[in-house]
């Protein structure tokens, strides 16, 4: 089946789905209540600096100062830059002298983020500038040549190390992302000429204004998804905003004229993740069980402090004995966690346990097919050999939250031990269904029956855009607030 890239916008959020040969294998979701920060650059200006942990606050302009590490910060000069590595093969630099004697308080530096705030903390930061494009990452002060790691074939990291050094000026470094390979010299040409110009129209703004200011954003969702989730694989990108799909063909044929990207304009009144599969796709997320086709399950249980995936048989009988069978559903098992891992953007610790095998072998098998299935995967990871026991442990690149940290709250019922959908989720799901049965005939008054919190969320964050719906479709929309449970809600249709 093809492999394709399907966006979706309701008003203020938006959601992105990479689906690979049929199957759901990522999902971003982006709402404007929230903006996401991570890669933007700041003018900031040094708070606080505490020796005892070698760290120091700076203000960006947000309601919470960001944090910078000693390790994160560039001592060559004192107007610092940041590195964030997307694929790199270079290590970041280790400070040779302590924070206290490197910034500050009220010096200006140029900062990053690198991690979005969560938990209370400010955003994490750092002082090495890193500006991705589609094939290249434009580093601000580190003059290097790389290439991804993915990048396997020796010839073709030759070439790309003698196009970028053929076209890079001095002063700065450019690392080839796992894009490039196969593409034209003139296209990667014209990506680091891009990335110049922005890094000198970031400098010029940076000397113009005073901190805290932001000096670079990166862009929305849709466009993050033509730039970085297309690949040679997927080529294919199906939209179903007009808005959206106008900005995202004027992006790639401003950026890469001679792409052979699809971009498509969906207009069926079926709603474009309900047409895909994917709407039942997401309500499994809030699930810890996840069945396998075979009959046997994981249970994946996201903690505070980490998480943990449990295999167990279920309902599988297959195998001519019982180590057979257990071998069978590991292997099953191992590409299906990997890609829960990426669809539900598991990070921070996790400790994945297979079912106990005798056999070392086997075992091996096992965790090749889990690292095979992984690496498509484009979160870094460190993982452990497997355990005598079938023990797998790794830590996973956190620069966003988990997909159901995201999209639920801690359930009050329980004192935050378990998720339940957030009030902002099932607000943008009663409005997608409003608007299916909008595109009915004969449609004069949708009745909303709710939660009363659910109702003073819509009205709060998308009220205009409602009011614009009932305009433009001629239909009342009434609300209702009800005692029932926040994800519990009632749609009603007259005529």
């Amino acid at each position: 089946m093809e492999s394709l890239i399907l966006i979706n916008v309701t008003f203020n959020e938006t959601r992105a789905a990479v689906i690979e040969k049929g199957v759901l294998s990522e999902l971003y979701v982006e709402r404007k209540s929230k903006p996401r920060i991570v890669g933007n650059i700041y003018k900031g200006r040094v708070g606080k600096i505490i020796p005892g942990m070698q760290a120091a606050f700076i203000d960006i302009g947000l309601e919470k100062s960001g944090f910078i590490s000693v390790e994160d910060i560039h001592e060559d000069v004192f107007s610092d830059f940041f590195l964030e590595e997307d694929e790199p093969q270079t290590s970041k630099k280790k400070s040779r002298h302590p924070i206290q004697d490197i910034l500050r308080e009220g010096q200006e530096v140029l900062v990053q983020v690198l991690k979005e705030s969560t938990g209370g903390k400010g955003a994490k930061l750092s002082s090495y500038i890193a500006i991705p494009g589609k094939y290249l990452v434009l580093f601000g002060t580190v003059d290097i040549v790389g290439i991804s790691r993915r990048i396997e074939d020796k010839e073709e990291r030759k070439r790309l190390i003698s196009i970028i050094e053929k076209y890079k000026p001095k002063g700065i470094g450019f690392i080839a992302r796992t894009a490039s390979m196969g593409r034209e010299e003139e296209e990667i040409k014209q990506d680091m000429e891009y990335l110049i110009r922005t890094w000198e129209d970031i400098k010029r703004r940076a000397e113009e204004h005073r901190a805290p200011v932001l000096l670079y954003e990166e862009p929305n969702l849709y466009i993050r998804a033509a730039r970085d989730l297309v690949s040679k694989e997927i080529r294919t990108i199906i939209v179903d905003s007009r808005e959206a799909y106008e900005e995202i063909s004027n992006y790639i044929s401003s950026r890469f004229p001679d792409s052979d990207i699809k971009l498509e304009l969906y207009t069926d009144t079926i709603p474009l993740f309900v047409s895909f599969g994917i709407e039942p796709e997401i309500k499994k997320i809030f699930e810890k069980k996840v069945w396998l086709k075979s009959g046997g399950y994981l249970i994946i249980e996201e903690t505070e402090a980490l998480t943990v995936i449990d295999i167990n048989t279920g309902k599988y009988l297959s195998g001519s004995n019982h180590e057979e069978t257990i071998f069978n559903i590991n292997i099953e098992a191992a590409s299906e966690i990997a890609r829960q891992i990426r669809l539900r953007n598991l990070v921070g610790i996790i400790v994945i346990d297979f079912i106990d095998m005798k056999s070392k072998q086997k075992r091996e098998e096992v965790f090749k097919t889990f690292l095979g299935a992984l690496k498509r995967d484009k979160a870094r990871s460190v993982i452990l050999d497997m355990s005598p026991f079938g023990v797998v442990q790794m830590t996973r690149q956190r620069t966003r939250e988990s997909l159901l940290k995201t999209l639920a709250e801690p359930c009050d019922h329980c004192g935050g031990m378990g998720y339940v959908k957030s009030r902002e989720t099932v607000c943008y799901e009663i409005i997608r269904e409003i608007k299916s049965l909008m595109d009915r005939p004969n449609v004069g008054r949708i009745t909303l029956y709710a939660n009363p919190s659910v109702v003073e969320t819509i009205k709060e964050l998308e009220g205009e855009n409602l009011k614009k719906l009932e305009e433009t479709y001629g239909t009342k929309i009434l609300f209702s607030p009800s005692e029932r449970e926040v994800t519990d809600f009632e749609i009603r249709v007259e005529q």
